[in-house]
């Protein structure tokens, strides 16, 4: 079964049970009132005693009572506020029916049927009535239940049409979202299905605003990992052509092993060992899924500088400021990005340029920015830097693949921070890595 119909169902037959009990119980404590309300005859009979009494006066009240009692069997005294009796009256001739004042007597029952003890306020004075019904006409209501069944019809009715609308209120948010589930699955998620629903102030609302946040940010990744299969096709094309005619070549020629064919082939190799390790950095990045832990920033940067010092003898490397920061965050994956802007420099710094390295902290972020002397990059390219396979004009294809800087980028953002660049009074290009401080 549905959930909507589940739902529906509950509802409605739990509404049915409080209904019902209510009224059982309703019944069993006011079991005069529904008898009083249901007859057809004694919903009105004291009103019509008492006006009749009161317009025509005594004689036309008693004769009443006698059409009642004829047509209707009923029997009735009518008393005045004190207990003193206003008419002959139409009840039985019983010592039960007088031993007792009425005025301090309550409903009962007596003598094969029940004696209703009633008081009536007119507009001019204020009454008291004993009516008794014989055990025939006790529930004649139930044998005319007519106007009961219409009630509990358009009471059932109410309730399930209740019922329902809430049953609908409920579960047409889930099946919205069961689309744009099915919608994510196939790759195509639409945010717009949702845009409705992210407006409710519920909890519905906010699984809708969390789902559609999700959705979004799957799709990213989705678009991103197309975008960066058909660039990984394109850029593993050519070196793969190269080595394919190499070594065709190669093996028609009969090369000795000293020719440049070879040294060329090998510079393939390796071009290839570089792109293919930067594309699993990539994927490892996306599927990590190790818990953070905690690390010292600035032996990190100092270990990265030690690193690239070693292949850097022609460069001047130079750190100023510490932070005295202890992070919490993945050490691996941000030594990975700072390694990869600090080769970045000193692939385009010029022979004895300067690669500067700056740590300093800004309120509740600190910031880490390497700096060179190389040619730089023209305002209108700063905001590209990080794309994959990003070329730049002028650029060869020695510069590399252009996934370091992404691999930088991705690294930086696992933790929460920033990866800007922007130009250097140095005249080359100023990396600059924003971490927010925990705590």
């Amino acid at each position: 079964m549905r959930l909507f119909w589940k739902v529906f169902a509950v509802l409605w037959l739990a509404t049915l049970l409080v209904g019902g009990s209510g009224f059982l119980v309703s019944r069993a404590l006011h079991q005069d009132w529904l008898l009083l309300q249901f007859h057809p005859q004694l919903k009105d009979f004291a009103a019509e005693l008492v006006t009749t009494y009161e317009t025509q006066g005594p004689a036309a009240a008693q004769r009443w009572l006698h059409s009642q009692r004829e047509e209707h069997k009923l029997r009735a005294q009518l008393f005045s506020r004190e207990g003193v009796p206003l008419l002959e009256g139409s009840l039985p001739r019983q010592p039960v029916f007088e031993q007792i004042n009425p005025v301090e007597a309550s409903s009962r029952e007596v003598w094969q049927g029940r004696l209703f003890q009633l008081d009536w306020l007119s507009s001019s004075n204020r009454y008291h009535l004993s009516l008794f019904v014989p055990a025939s006409e006790l529930f004649r209501w139930k044998r005319n239940p007519w106007a009961m069944l219409v009630n509990i019809a358009l009471a059932m009715s109410l309730l399930g049409l209740v019922s329902l609308l809430l049953s609908r209120y409920l579960t047409s948010p889930l099946r919205q979202l069961g689309i744009a589930a099915q919608s994510l699955a196939q790759g195509r998620f639409e945010a717009d299905t949702l845009q409705s629903m992210g407006q409710r102030r519920d909890e519905i609302g906010d699984l809708s605003r969390h789902f559609n946040q999700m959705g979004e940010r799957v799709q990213t990744l989705l678009d991103s990992q197309r975008q960066l299969m058909r660039d990984i096709s394109h850029e593993l094309r050519s070196p793969l052509a190269r080595l394919r005619v190499g070594l065709a070549l190669g093996s028609t020629q009969a090369l000795p092993a000293a020719d440049p064919l070879w040294s060329r082939l090998d510079l393939e190799c390796s071009r290839l060992d570089r792109l293919i390790e930067d594309i699993l950095t990539l994927s490892r990045q996306d599927t990590d899924d190790q818990a953070a832990q905690p690390f010292e920033l600035d032996s990190l940067v100092e270990d990265a500088l030690e690193d690239i010092r070693f292949m850097a003898s022609e460069q001047q490397i130079e750190l100023l400021g510490q932070s005295g920061l202890h992070l919490l965050g993945w050490p691996s994956q941000l030594s990975s990005a700072l390694d990869n802007l600090l080769r970045n420099a000193l692939r385009f710094s010029p022979e004895q340029g300067l690669i500067r390295v700056t740590l300093e902290r800004q309120g509740n972020n600190c910031l880490i920015s390497v700096e060179d002397q190389g040619p730089g990059v023209e305002d209108s390219w700063l905001q590209q830097l990080g794309e994959p396979f990003l070329r730049l004009p002028g650029q060869t294809s020695n510069s590399g693949h252009g996934l370091g800087l992404t691999i930088a980028r991705r690294a930086v953002a696992m933790h929460g921070g920033q990866l800007n660049f922007s130009r250097s009074p140095l005249g080359g290009l100023k990396a600059c890595i924003q971490l927010p401080v925990q705590g």
